[in-house]
């Protein structure tokens, strides 16, 4: 078929759609826009090889199959005019009305026609240019959601027509999209669209992994159809039995995507998907689903701590429903999904139901509000004061777009916040004075750590003291006091405002206590700073002050001019296989190492050793046949060791001797070893010796520590526990320290 005729047959398709519901006038300003742009783009073509017309139609045809309005339709296929023609934003709304001429400029990449900011993006890059054009969007996105819907519908066509790009291209294409327009779709409740360019990325950056998946999820579908059809009768005979009308029971398998960041989690190989069989049931109203849910669990038994309500504790986007587990009368576990029919609707496409049932009762003023939320959330992150002109749209990736949880107030308010984040980060939400004044939190009415992430459901309770002030600790992402970039930027401020004076003090005793943290107080001031190119001390002392350097940063950084005069082990040991190639197995001492030939494990196996007579390790896949416990349960248990895959090349450590001055209290040694083992982190020698009877305790330990960062965090989470009152690096070793030497404690208070 010719070309031309293409364009003729979709857009005969795009009039049908919007003859359906636009009245006279509107249908006349969307012809009048095919028009326009199909004579402005004229001859111009894709990569693809095909005319550029056809790419804004497509778009608008999507939007007008969800029934949009005329100016969205209209700006949809107007949205490349200002980019790929000679067309200004300011003819647009002269030629058809400033409401679409604000849509168009959305939606319009950040290049000459972009108001205010033509003349700034010749001097940026190309990655500052894509991330200034999202801010723009995101921006106009919570003035008009129409703005993001037209170009979300845009990136998805563009994705079902990647192919005509360079690999290069398409892969930063599917890194985008999973990164920033598929969570958009997602927190916007358009999940049909945001399954599609999940899907559609993970073809373009794993494609054996996509097949794999696509190939042993359909293979699973066709198996579970004649289990699925005695369920499916089962649930309809017992639920109508009992008076209550069933709309549909149907299948409801995992998306690709979702299956595939489940098996990441797991560490799984790609053709471990989980078997289990998903049923939607679809009732009338809320009510009936909850009466439903009783009914199945009556007919079978739940599986503990296995259901989710999502309809009375609404999830991040417009998503409601009832989830369970049941253990079905064969055996197998079944998921079940209980939602009414309105609820389905607007599961599938969310926001856009705000258009596609206008003047029905399905779209809520419950539902209206969330979306607002949500704009005012973008709102406020991307207002948030930055170091450049486009980390405002990184920040709503990061805190807005990312996956949410819900606490909750002392008082019972919701609120909701990036998974991972801290109970410092809730104080921040609610106020900057609330964060800067935050001296500790109970959840769930119990003491609980500042750096520790909250979880769903938690209430929080922040302990405020206006005697307090931030910690320059909370800005250290490792230390993981602050996960939002809000917290972060209201904490920052506030010692932005110290005066210079009180900033050079302050900064000055937080060098000195670092230094005699590391055991290194003897290093010049001046030689530090020049280390950070500063002038001299007093700047050196002032951007600490102000946190413009972190006293992890700085000790990291002395750490690593003088890693190297320490004692050091190698931490790993390799091993060769037949087929030439090498790994490195930790935790095997210095024995010699052997791959056993039955099991063949390979990196991401959960493996042991077997330590032979004749000294040689041998390296086993947990389970692996060969080895034989029969030969006595007690010398067996003997030469098993727990080992583990190490890094593709050999690592040393240096032994770090530690003295670590505490008041006693139960569970403190454990909560010690219990950092290092989170950081895999060796700890070769621990002794502790009393000091009187009033509680003070000192405890000497050696540690095999990987890197200077290493070693700085584990310091400073070590002095963060409750009850330590210091903690001091031996340069010198125990067996040249004397108690004489134990660390100074008077210049500075930790913070």
């Amino acid at each position: 078929m010719a070309e031309r005729e293409l364009v003729i047959e979709d857009g005969e398709r795009l009039f049908a759609l919007t003859n359906i519901y636009l009245n006279h006038d509107d249908r006349l300003q969307v012809m009048k826009a095919f028009e326009f742009a199909r004579w402005k783009h004229g001859a111009q073509r894709r990569m693809t090889g095909e005319l550029f017309f056809t790419h804004p139609l497509k778009v608008a045809i999507y939007l007008a199959g969800y029934r949009l309005d005329a100016a969205a339709i209209s700006a949809a296929l107007l949205h490349d005019i200002a980019e790929d023609t000679i067309v200004s934003i300011e003819q647009i709304s002269a030629e058809f009305s400033p409401e679409v001429a604000r849509l168009v400029d959305g939606v319009t990449k950040l290049k000459e026609v972009t108001r205010g900011v033509a003349e700034k993006a010749k001097a940026l890059s190309a990655e500052e240019v894509q991330q200034a054009s999202l801010k723009k969007l995101l921006q106009a996105m919570t003035v008009d959601v129409r703005t993001v819907i037209i170009k979300l519908f845009d990136r998805l066509h563009n994705m079902n027509t990647i192919h005509g790009m360079s690999p290069g291209k398409q892969r930063a294409k599917a890194r985008e999209t999973l990164a920033v327009y598929a969570p958009l779709a997602y927190r916007l409740g358009m999940w049909q669209v945001k399954s599609e360019l999940e899907a559609l990325s993970l073809e373009v950056l794993e494609p054996n992994v996509y097949e794999s998946i696509r190939a042993e999820r359909e293979r699973l579908i066709r198996a579970q159809a004649p289990l699925f059809v005695v369920v499916q009768q089962q649930i309809m005979d017992v639920l109508m039995g009992h008076g209550l009308p069933v709309h549909e029971v149907k299948m409801s398998p995992e998306n690709i995507y979702t299956i595939y960041k489940d098996l990441e989690k797991q560490d799984a190989g790609y053709r471990d998907v989980d078997r289990l069989l998903r049923v939607t049931v679809l009732m009338d109203d809320m009510i009936a689903c909850y009466t439903a849910l009783g009914h199945i669990h009556h007919m079978w038994p739940a599986v503990p701590h296995r259901f989710d309500d999502y309809i009375s504790v609404h999830r991040e986007n417009l998503y409601q429903s009832l989830h369970t587990t049941i253990v079905h009368s064969e055996g197998q576990h079944l998921k079940v999904r209980l939602r009414t029919v309105d609820m389905e609707r607007i599961a599938q496409m969310g926001v856009l139901a705000r258009w596609y049932y206008a003047d029905t009762p399905l779209w809520t003023k419950g539902l209206a509000e969330r979306v607002d939320e949500f704009f005012r959330n973008i709102s406020q992150t991307i207002s948030i004061e930055s170091a450049d002109s486009a980390s405002g749209a990184q920040n709503v990736v990061n805190d807005v777009l990312s996956e949410q949880i819900r606490v909750y107030s002392k008082d019972g308010d919701p609120y909701e916040l990036p998974q991972g984040s801290t109970a410092i980060d809730f104080a921040y939400k609610l106020h900057s004075e609330l964060g800067n004044e935050c001296r500790g939190v109970l959840v769930n009415d119990l003491p609980f750590p500042l750096n520790k992430p909250l979880r769903n459901g938690d209430q929080v309770r922040i302990i405020k003291d206006v005697r307090v002030q931030p910690r320059r600790a909370w800005l250290d992402e490792d230390l993981g006091y602050i996960t939002t970039s809000t917290a972060r930027s209201r904490a920052r401020r506030w010692f932005r405002k110290l005066s210079e004076p009180e900033a050079i003090r302050q900064g000055r005793e937080i060098l000195m206590h670092e230094l005699t943290m590391l055991g290194m107080a003897h290093l010049p001031h001046n030689e530090i700073a020049t280390l950070f190119e500063y002038e001299d001390a007093t700047m050196l002392y002032y951007n600490l002050g102000r946190a413009e350097l972190l006293p992890t940063t700085l000790s990291t950084r002395i750490m690593t001019a003088h890693w190297a005069d320490g004692p050091a082990l190698s931490k790993g040991n390799s091993v060769a296989c037949s087929d030439g190639s090498t790994y490195i197995i930790t935790n095997a001492n210095t024995s010699r190492l052997h791959l056993c030939m039955t099991c063949s494990p390979r990196p991401r196996d959960s493996i042991v050793g077997y330590l032979r007579r004749n000294g040689v390790l041998a390296i086993h896949r947990e389970g692996c046949p060969t080895l034989n416990v029969d030969r006595g349960r007690l010398e067996f248990n003997s030469r098993l060791l727990k080992l583990g895959w190490g890094e593709n090349d050999r690592r040393e450590a240096r032994i770090i001797p530690l003295h670590v001055g505490v008041y006693d209290r139960p569970g403190l040694l454990h909560e010690m070893t219990q950092l290092m083992q989170e950081k895999d982190i060796n700890i070769r020698n621990i002794c502790t010796s009393r000091e009187g009877d009033d509680g003070e305790l000192y405890i000497q330990m050696e540690l095999e520590v990987s890197n200077p960062r290493q070693m700085v965090r584990i310091l400073h989470q070590i002095e963060a526990l409750v009850n330590v009152r210091s903690v001091h690096h031996v340069v010198e070793g125990f067996d040249n320290f004397s108690r004489s030497g134990k660390p100074v404690t008077g210049y500075y208070r930790p913070e």
